[in-house]
């Protein structure tokens, strides 16, 4: 939505009342013999008066629209400060200690590499410990976000602001500018003017319907982006709590193998399913992603046609031209100082819900790379199903010859280490990187967390002014 074209149109909608003042202050020069002709005009300005009170509403029925809007984008994609900490945190300790139980083992078996029997089982069931805390943490931290979503999705709900609560409530909206439209033009057709005073009007109406549908755009984009991106994640937890719950089942498998070997056997089978499924976790949630996006898209498109009258080149150009038919009607009143304002605020909120539509997307991605999932998910998975194939190749294969299963096994952990390496440095270089790009934003001024509350606060000033509007 262009909001500053509303703000824009709302100037000159109040600058148009001067128009109609205008024409009655002419009427009283009329001679007496002129009675019959003044009776006309005051039948026109009577319905030129209910026309400019018919804008008002529609003007209060936008802003509310508008409104809504920004505390939808507010609620919907709220994200807790503790949550940029916390998930981050919890898989650094994760792949901390993943990488602590590959280098226990790794070093053991390299010191058995000649004689098996060297191997210290002490050391690897502290190393597997490592392992076990870190599935946990993992899988924990997952569960956890899975919570905290849907605390946020109660709280929108409760709110007002539900995908169906929502998309009834600017359904209403928006009946209610139709209704109030389709009666404004009712008006205009029993106007018998002609010349600038009837295109006047007529722009007027093809801007407001302009800017409803701008509006219904502008609630569509933001819907589809935050359900999209609410199921993205989700998806991505769901995943990522069950690789790191079997991940955890396989640890505690390997404690039970020290006293009965059988159960080494399902350790390798596991592990394998669950890189497998880590490795797919990022094109799942994305593919989730983009059904979700195209199926409320749909949807709102069925619930919420737009008629999209004009475009935005065609109603700048429009808007230029109410403007140069306001100046050839000297519409100069006590509202210049508002004027003033007006345009200071339409200069200030240009791309605004661009803006923030954009830099919320930048925002969400560089939180998708803190948890790891856009690119080196599937490098740690393609490295960890070759140490996880070594790994079982080993047992199921030269169980029966341990000097070969052991330094198959070291092979596996020279394979693992540096990927798990490469995840343990990636992490907290994706919070700095995050932290850094959302303070270069907040230094700007175009932060959401800024630039929503900035807007709702010029709407909150714009309604009191239409509301004082008689």
């Amino acid at each position: 939505m262009r909001f500053h074209l509303l703000l824009a149109l709302l100037f000159y909608v109040l600058a148009a009342l001067r128009v109609p003042a205008a024409a009655q202050e002419e009427s009283t020069t009329v001679s007496s013999e002129a009675a019959k002709p003044q009776l006309s005009s005051s039948g026109k300005s009577d319905v030129e008066l209910q026309i400019r009170t018919m804008d008002r509403q529609i003007v209060l029925e936008l802003l509310k629209l508008a409104e809504f809007n920004v505390r939808y984008e507010q609620t919907v994609n709220h994200y807790a400060r503790w949550r940029t900490v916390f998930y981050p945190s919890a898989q650094e300790a994760t792949y901390a200690g993943f990488l602590g139980f590959s280098v226990t083992d790794m070093s053991q078996r390299f010191r058995a590499r000649n004689n098996p029997a060297l191997v210290s089982v002490p050391s690897l069931k502290r190393g597997l410990s490592s392992a076990t805390v870190g599935a946990l943490l993992g899988g924990t931290s997952s569960l956890a976000e899975l919570v905290a979503d849907g605390a946020e999705t109660i709280r929108a709900n409760r709110r007002g602001f539900s995908a169906r609560d929502s998309v009834a409530f600017v359904h209403s909206q928006v009946k209610r500018v139709d209704d109030m439209l389709a009666r404004r033009h009712s008006l205009m057709a029993e106007l018998d003017l002609t010349g600038t005073r009837r295109e006047l009007l007529e722009l007027k109406e093809q801007l407001l319907a302009y800017e409803r549908d701008r509006l219904v755009f502008e609630f569509k984009r933001w819907s589809v982006h935050s359900r999209g991106y609410a199921w993205y994640k989700n998806t991505f937890y769901v995943i990522n709590a069950t690789v790191n719950a079997s991940r955890f089942s396989a640890a505690l498998l390997a404690f039970k193998s020290f006293t009965d070997p059988p159960y080494r056997g399902s350790v390798g089978p596991i592990l394998l399913a669950s890189t497998f499924l880590a490795g797919v976790g990022p094109t799942a949630s994305g593919i989730m992603k983009g059904y979700i996006e195209r199926r409320q898209a749909r949807r709102l498109s069925s619930e919420l046609p737009g008629s999209q009258l004009l475009s935005d080149k065609e109603a700048k150009q429009k808007l230029e031209r109410l403007a140069q038919l306001l100046e050839m009607n000297e519409a100069r009143d006590q509202n210049s100082q508002l004027a003033s304002e007006l345009i200071r605020l339409r200069e200030e909120t240009i791309g605004l819900d661009t803006l923030v539509y954009h830099e919320e997307r930048n925002i969400q991605r560089f939180r998708k790379v803190v948890g790891l999932q856009k690119k080196i998910v599937p490098f740690l998975a393609m490295e960890a199903m070759a140490s996880n194939i070594v790994d079982t190749v080993a047992y199921f294969g030269y169980r029966n010859r341990p000097l070969t299963s052991n330094r198959m096994r070291f092979a596996g952990d020279v394979i693992i280490i540096p990927a798990e390496g490469i995840a343990l440095t990636a992490t907290p270089a994706a919070a700095i990187s995050t932290y850094t790009y959302e303070g270069k934003l907040k230094r700007k001024g175009e932060h959401p967390d800024q630039l929503l509350p900035k807007r709702l606060k010029e709407i909150k000033a714009m309604q009191a002014i239409v509301e004082a509007w008689r």
